[in-house]
């Protein structure tokens, strides 16, 4: 990350869960990431998400860490990061509230609250990108995989 202005993707990167114990296909996991070495077959980043499940969410952050790993299941950019901005960019992502035994919420309702309080503070997301629009972004990325596309 070379110089003051140069500016970072920000990725909703999403992976396979799974089944649970009755055969249900669980959401997708959804966390932030960017990527800070590597190709872009192979790439190393940074990740922040809400991990665990119903009764044990917390915040993470996973440095230098393989991001198209077992699991991957599609990247989406949704904006940019200052590099002279990652110290707040990271305040900010951990303050989001985790929340626990409640079944309507996991870790892509905590993406989606990192991503407005980002736009909030300034940060450039993108302008257009909404709940809504997110989820039928993510849901083309995972069929786009299962094509084999991506």
């Amino acid at each position: 990350m070379a110089g003051t202005n140069s500016q970072i993707p920000l990725q909703v990167t999403q992976w396979w869960r799974g089944k649970d114990a009755q055969g249900n296909v669980l959401p997708l996991h959804w966390a932030l990431t960017y990527k800070v070495s590597g190709s872009d077959e192979r790439p190393t980043g940074n990740k922040y998400n809400a991990a665990g499940n119903i009764d044990t969410f917390c915040y993470e952050v996973e440095r230098s860490v393989p991001i198209r790993h077992g699991g991957w299941r599609g990247s989406l950019t949704v904006g940019r990061i200052p590099a002279d901005g990652l110290e707040q960019f990271e305040r900010i992502l951990s303050q989001i509230p985790v929340v626990r035994l409640d079944p309507a919420w996991n870790c892509q309702n905590w993406v989606w609250n990192g991503l407005r309080e980002l736009r909030q503070a300034g940060f450039a997301i993108d302008p257009n990108l909404s709940l809504s629009s997110l989820q039928t972004q993510m849901l083309e990325l995972l069929e786009a995989w299962e094509l084999g596309d991506i």
